[in-house]
């Protein structure tokens, strides 16, 4: 039998389906030379993260610098007892001299987790990861902060990642399996799809608002009605087929999209924006680039006057034009 060769470097046997190239076989050297976190859900991803991690958690014990963690701990233990202005000098000191440090760049996001200002946080979070890509712990507390902004997708990503690096019996694994359960019920309960499906609606949903934002209308109408098909009930992605429309001079195809959205979500209000805008063309006149903005609605308006559960396990929170 004649054997597939790979479609990459077309030299080696291939063996593997590669989901980002449309299930075509490639072989495990070309899989590992381009292999990233869009990867995500492959078992071959999985499998190699959680062996780099395994080895990196000890190489990171074996050469941390305990004195600086020490003075972490103090700093952050200063905060525990209330003297947060004296946590944020101490950390404001130790990341002057050691801003390469992931244990510090970590603890100087805690302060900031601490004091409400969740988007310093995460940039901090994010710093100590970049320096230290296993460091659960920080993806953690990123995973917190960006629930309490509710960057839902992030959040969830972020959590699927702590259990892909993270050590089977650790406290944080378990706490974030958990949430990715009650997650995966709630989106099962709402859209019918599993996790993975949401996220991949949820990729798609960017792919198609990169369209509209280069004002590539025909390209963004397509992906935004994958995006329906794969995420059933998503008012934003109606929303913007509505606006597609109205780019592209289909005033009666807008308005019965923006029409759908509102059916999915009766207190989308920038639907009922939109309509209005949209409503007062003429058959073939074209709705005008300039006069959009970007909103990302269900975090900077919607979330604000929902219930704790619904902001916690509500529709996906990613910014869409207004």
């Amino acid at each position: 039998m004649k054997k597939t060769r790979c479609i990459l470097c077309n030299a080696t046997k291939a063996k593997r389906s590669c989901k980002e190239r449309h299930d075509a076989l490639i072989c495990p050297k070309c899989c590992a030379s381009i292999r990233t976190q869009m990867c995500e859900g492959c078992n071959y991803y999985e499998y190699a993260e959680r062996y780099h991690a395994a080895r990196c958690h000890t190489a990171g014990e074996d050469t941390s610098d305990k004195g600086i963690e020490r003075e972490v701990d103090n700093a952050l233990l200063l905060q525990e007892k209330g003297d947060i202005d004296a946590a944020k000098t101490k950390m404001d000191e130790l990341l002057r001299m050691h801003p390469e440090n992931h244990v510090v760049q970590y603890g100087m996001g805690v302060v900031y987790a601490f004091k409400g200002m969740c988007d310093e946080a995460i940039r901090h979070f994010d710093k100590a990861i970049e320096i230290f890509p296993y460091f659960v712990q920080a993806h953690y507390n990123k995973a917190v902060a960006l629930l309490k902004i509710s960057d839902m997708v992030n959040y969830l990503r972020t959590l699927k990642r702590i259990v892909i690096i993270g050590e089977e019996d650790s406290e944080f694994v378990k706490a974030a399996r958990h949430m990715l359960l009650e997650s995966e019920e709630y989106i099962m309960k709402h859209h019918g799809v599993g996790l993975n499906k949401y996220l991949e609606g949820e990729r798609k949903f960017q792919e198609a608002f990169s369209y509209m934002d280069n004002a590539q209308w025909e390209d963004a109408l397509c992906c935004f009605k994958e995006c329906t098909e794969m995420v059933a009930g998503h008012a934003q992605s109606w929303g913007n087929i509505g606006l597609c429309y109205a780019h592209l001079g289909k005033k009666e195809l807008a308005l019965s999209a923006i029409d759908m959205a509102l059916e999915i979500d009766p207190l989308y209000e920038v639907a009922y924006m939109n309509r209005k805008a949209i409503d007062r063309l003429e058959e073939g006149e074209i709705l005008k680039h300039e006069k959009l903005k970007t909103l990302n609605y269900y975090k900077d308006v919607a979330v604000q006057n929902k219930p704790l559960l619904e902001t916690l396990m509500g529709e996906e929170r990613i910014k869409r034009t207004s």
